[in-house]
This record gives C-alpha cells, structure tokens and sequence, in this order.
C-alpha cells in the first residue's frame, strides 16, 4: 500500500498524531495535536477540516478525533515505516535515539515500501546470521 497521492507529509503527519495519541490510551482534542506538533489550534482545526473532506478522519469541532477505516490503514502504515527506520538508525546505524526519532519522522513520508522491505530484511539478516549479526558492527566503528 502506498501513500495516498494527494496527501502531504504534513498532513501525514496529523494522523500519525491522532493515531499516536490514541494508541497511548488518550484520546485525540485539538489542543492536544497542536501541542504534538508544535502548532497553533486554528492549524489543527484547517488541517483536521482537510482530512475529513479526505475521509481520513472524524472531525466535529465539539468531539474527540477519530479516524476512519482508511486513516487508521494510513497512519498505520506510516507508523510501521517510522519504527523500522528509528530501529534501523539505531541498532545499524547506532545513532542516538532522539537524532534516529528525528530523522525518522522526515524519512518516512518519502521512502517506498520496497526500500523499506529491503532495511526490514535487512535488521533480519543482521538479527539472525550467526556469521555477522550485531557484533559485525564493531568492525565498522560506530560501537
């Protein structure tokens, strides 16, 4: 599945958000995204009015945010590309956790799914080879 081809990697990155906040058991208000993302409420709001003529997300102004079917397949897949490069910039990589977290967030409105399956064999391989795995990394100088 790809991403949908109208949809920027701002607006991306508001159902990441609202996905976020509802997987850690919260549930997603305006201010509360604006608060994630470091931007003012009538952003949230335009941005939020955006997804739901997409049909990506459940939006009354006087009511928690929702996703839909379609948004929650979307912020989903967005959310598996984000943890297979943090993961990657951080067990290869070894990059610290917040610069990977970083990174990551940009990154994964841009990869394609192929690119990503080849870093998720990747981890695989180096995971299970008993011949390389992690400890080959101490050859390449970031341990």
């Amino acid at each position: 599945m790809g991403h949908t081809e109208d949809l920027s990697a701002n607006m991306e990155g508001y159902l990441e958000v609202v996905y976020s906040l509802v997987q850690q058991g919260h549930v997603a208000r305006v201010k509360d995204i604006a608060g994630k993302l470091r931007v003012s409420m009538p952003s949230v709001c335009a941005a939020l009015k955006t997804l739901a003529s997409k049909g990506l997300v459940n939006y009354d102004p006087y009511q928690f945010i929702t996703l839909t079917d379609q948004g929650l397949k979307i912020a989903r897949h967005l959310a598996r590309h984000h943890q297979i490069l943090k993961d990657f910039m951080i067990q290869v990589l070894h990059i610290p956790e917040q610069v990977a977290e970083e990174n990551a967030c940009r990154i994964e409105h841009s990869i394609d799914d192929d690119v990503l399956g080849r870093l998720v064999e990747f981890l695989r391989f180096m995971e299970t080879c008993p011949r390389a795995g992690f400890d080959w990394l101490e050859g390449y100088g970031y341990v």
